[in-house]
């Protein structure tokens, strides 16, 4: 082969100029040139900003540079400037003359050698041109940043929604530095929904961390948001009402950002301790059977190992019952039966030879039977306990969990609530979340349509910790700790995002936080740094950075890289709060007067108000008959809507009559009145309503024991012989053959083995050998006279029984 034909073979994969040698190498100057304008520009703006942070400090008696040298070396940095002319010019408006005018002056006065009088107006005026071009922001803190967001995505099913994603954090650029801001923007990935985790001490903003890119994620690339972890505060709800943090509240000003509630519906299991009133975005959920799966069932019981069979047995029990009836009792009941046993059959062929190469095949069948599982009794037992509890219900329950509209639903955030179970019942909250996020796999999968899905987990070790020996409910949180696993390393390709936070990453279980690409790290502990120092290996001064971060700053580690120093934005909504009730927060923010504690002030500017109303009924009470309200009570005061004007349904306004209205007028002023006392716009309805549930106990009728008086009062019916007791327990089709044989024996004579009984049956004569055993009490009704096969009287007696409505009276509850 010559070589020529050598090199023709690879040139389709070589670098190609896309135009001519020519054009080519003008553009390579061209682009040369503007990079080299553009570093020199860069380096020209960073020296102002030095020289401003050093001018700055002189005056103020901080350096011991020369105030006059540095105004003077600042004075004709700034002439340079290319736009300079532009911004001075008469007709521009960004700056007001007195500016233009003391500059011209200061320029006057350099130029003849002079220094102008007041360094403090010469360096006044600087700053305000060099914010004028662009040159820095502020005096007081003339550092730039760079920022911190989400990638856009635009693909197939997935985009973000607008042109320039808000940052959700601010790279710290040195004020002396040239770089360009664009090269130092840092984008955090999720193309392929790459989990993110917080970690920090206690209190230093890893969960606002958490919610803020959460809120992004919903608002701005199309996620639905879903938080599923609460330790029992009322956290998580929280995201309803707009952030009342001041500390927070500082940094989104910071961000030119405002506190703003996330619209949220607030998930709650309708069992346990319920309160009576709960806000209107609260919504009490049930479980319908027809969303379960047989691994979920057996999750519900408790039961963390199964198999095969196990599952299959579940999920005839589970077709069987939608197809029938779909009540909780019937699957119950069917999951009693198939926990004694099962039958199972095996069929084979073999292939014999015969003379001269010929061949013949036989089909062989085979039948055994699987013993009783205590998993499906467990099962068969809990689903009874919760149904009457109140979470199992049939599939057409109006509050059953549709978790396919929760996720498809982008607009409003889904917060599973599991605060109100109580103590006895508090191990089935982690029973409860494993449930939510198989549900949300399970709809993802089936799905791809549906929006992506950023799941929200605090505090990440209770459900996934690295060591069991410190957790109360072992079983459910191994099994719950399995669920996150699959997630974590399965969840990315159905575009589930998992947000963790925890305090220490090492208490996390190895295989869950290996799967966690992207890590927001606050400020930590020694033990911290250094254990994440194995696998990040730190630099000196990343070591020390992590210790000293104030709250709200951190380092984010992705795609290998670290960015530092960041400030990451707070949440814009509400957060946990260890030292207010979850319900004040939220009658504040809904405009309400509260009363949080004995102490607290609640009469208004008028000293001796003469009424107040109750937010929750509009029910106006007298403050010498009725007394003041109670702790936790939501109120307004005359004050509150006096000058508030409702109009009527006649037009008339009705400001000043309040009392002697009407309960619906008094329901639209109180209304009008809270809505002009919040600071902020609200997109839930947080009025506290009745919550519908009020602990009512239901009963599952067939249990354990109901079956069994079930089955003794046929049999007592029938008169049925007590050996062949156990066929009423056994699959119809099965009950089926066994009265087929033992009615072939009654009927006819001359039956010498087990061949001839099976010429006279639908099925093999290996099937029938099969059901011949003690077991099944075949024995008892036949036995040999002689040769021949007879009935005996067992035999005689279950022959003659009306099987026909025994049948239909087992199929009522089987």
């Amino acid at each position: 082969m010559s070589s020529d034909t050598e090199l023709a073979r690879y040139d389709d994969i070589q670098a190609q100029d896309t135009t001519d040698v020519g054009t080519a190498l003008s553009n390579l100057k061209r682009d040369r040139i503007q990079k080299q304008q553009r570093r020199s520009q860069a380096e020209h703006e960073a020296h102002i900003r030095k020289l401003v942070t050093e001018a700055r400090a002189a005056i103020a008696g901080e350096s011991d540079h020369d105030v006059d040298d540095l105004l003077l070396s600042l004075h004709w940095t700034v002439k340079r400037a290319p736009n300079l002319e532009h911004v001075l010019r008469p007709t521009y408006g960004g700056l007001d003359a007195e500016t233009k005018s003391a500059f011209h002056d200061h320029d006057d006065t350099r130029s003849n050698g002079n220094s102008p009088p007041n360094a403090e107006r010469e360096l006044e005026t600087l700053v305000e041109i060099a914010e004028e071009l662009g040159y820095m922001n502020s005096l007081v803190d003339p550092t730039r940043y760079a920022p911190v967001r989400f990638a856009s995505i635009n693909e197939p099913g997935a985009k973000t929604n607008v042109d320039r994603p808000t940052p959700v954090g601010r790279l710290r650029i040195p004020k002396d530095s040239a770089v360009d801001l664009e090269e130092r923007t840092v984008e955090i990935p999720h193309q392929s929904c790459d989990h993110i985790g917080a970690v920090a001490l206690p209190r230093r903003g890893k969960d606002s961390t958490l919610v803020s890119l959460g809120t992004n994620l919903k608002e701005e690339h199309g996620y639905s948001y879903v938080s599923i972890m609460d330790d029992g505060r009322m956290e998580t709800p929280m995201i309803a009402i707009p952030n009342d943090e001041k500390v927070i509240r500082q940094n989104l000003e910071r961000f030119n950002q405002d506190p703003r509630a996330i619209a949220t519906d607030v998930f709650v299991p309708a069992m346990g301790d319920v309160p009576d009133l709960l806000p209107n975005n609260f919504e009490l959920f049930t479980i319908g059977i027809d969303t379960l799966t047989p691994h979920l069932i057996l999750r519900l019981a408790g039961v963390t190992k199964s198999d095969e069979t196990v599952e299959a047995r579940i999920k005839k029990a589970h077709t069987e019952t939608l197809e029938n009836s779909g009540s909780v009792s019937e699957l119950v009941s069917r999951l009693q039966v198939y926990a004694k046993e099962m039958e199972a059959t095996i069929e084979w062929t073999e292939v014999q030879e015969r003379q001269k190469g010929s061949t013949a095949t036989e089909t062989y069948t085979a039948h055994y039977q699987m013993d009783a599982e205590s998993a499906l009794k467990t099962a068969a037992q809990r689903l009874a306990q919760l149904a009457a509890e109140g979470l199992i219900t049939s599939p057409d329950a109006t509050t059953n969990l549709d978790m396919r509209e929760v996720v498809a639903n982008n607009e409003r955030a889904a917060v599973l609530c599991c605060n109100f179970l109580g103590d006895a019942l508090e191990s089935l909250k982690y029973v409860i979340m494993d449930i939510w996020l198989r549900l949300i796999y399970k709809v993802r999968d089936e799905n791809p349509r549906l929006p992506r899905v950023c799941i929200e987990i605090r505090e990440l070790k209770n459900i996934a910790p690295s060591k069991m020996g410190d957790v109360r409910y072992k079983d459910d949180i191994k099994t719950l700790q399995q669920t996150v696993f699959f997630l974590t390393t399965q969840g990315g390709s159905r575009r589930i995002l998992l947000l963790g936070s925890t305090q220490k990453w090492n208490d996390v279980y190895k295989a869950v936080r290996s799967n966690f690409a992207i890590k927001c790290l606050l400020q930590l502990g020694e033990d911290e740094i250094d254990s994440l120092d194995r696998t990040h290996h730190f630099s000196w001064e990343q070591k020390e950075q992590l210790s000293e971060f104030s709250i709200g700053q951190g380092m984010v580690l992705s795609e290998g890289s670290a960015d530092w120093p960041i400030e990451l934005r707070g949440a814009p909504c509400g957060l946990g709060l260890g030292d207010r009730h979850w319900r004040d927060r939220y009658g504040v923010a809904w405009g309400a007067r509260v009363r949080e504690h004995e102490t607290d002030s609640w009469r208004g500017e008028d000293d001796d108000p003469e009424w107040w109303v109750n937010v929750v009924d509009c029910s106006v009470s007298d403050f010498d008959e009725d007394g003041k309200p109670e702790i936790g009570d939501w109120f307004l005061l005359p004050e509150d809507i006096e000058d508030v004007d409702v109009s009527v349904a006649d037009g008339a306004p009705v400001a000043g009559r309040f009392v002697d209205a009407s309960r619906e007028v008094r329901r639209e002023w109180t209304d009008a009145a809270l809505e002009e006392r919040r600071e902020f716009p609200i997109p839930n309805d947080l009025l506290l309503q009745p919550s519908g549930h009020h602990n009512k106990q239901r009963s599952v009728t067939l249990d354990a024991d109901a079956v069994s008086k079930e089955l003794d009062d046929l049999v007592e019916e029938f008169n049925v012989p007590g050996p062949i007791r156990t066929w009423f327990e056994y699959p119809p089709g099965k009950r089926g053959k066994l009265i087929e044989a033992v009615r072939a024996i009654d009927s006819q004579k001359g039956l010498k083995t087990t061949a001839d009984v099976a010429e006279h049956l639908s099925y093999s004569v290996s099937t029938l050998r099969n059901y011949w055993s003690k077991e099944d009490c075949l024995d008892k009704c036949w036995k040999q006279s002689g040769k021949t096969y007879i009935a005996t009287p067992i035999g005689e007696k279950a022959a003659a029984l009306d099987w026909e409505s025994i049948n239909e009276r087992l199929e009522e509850w089987e």
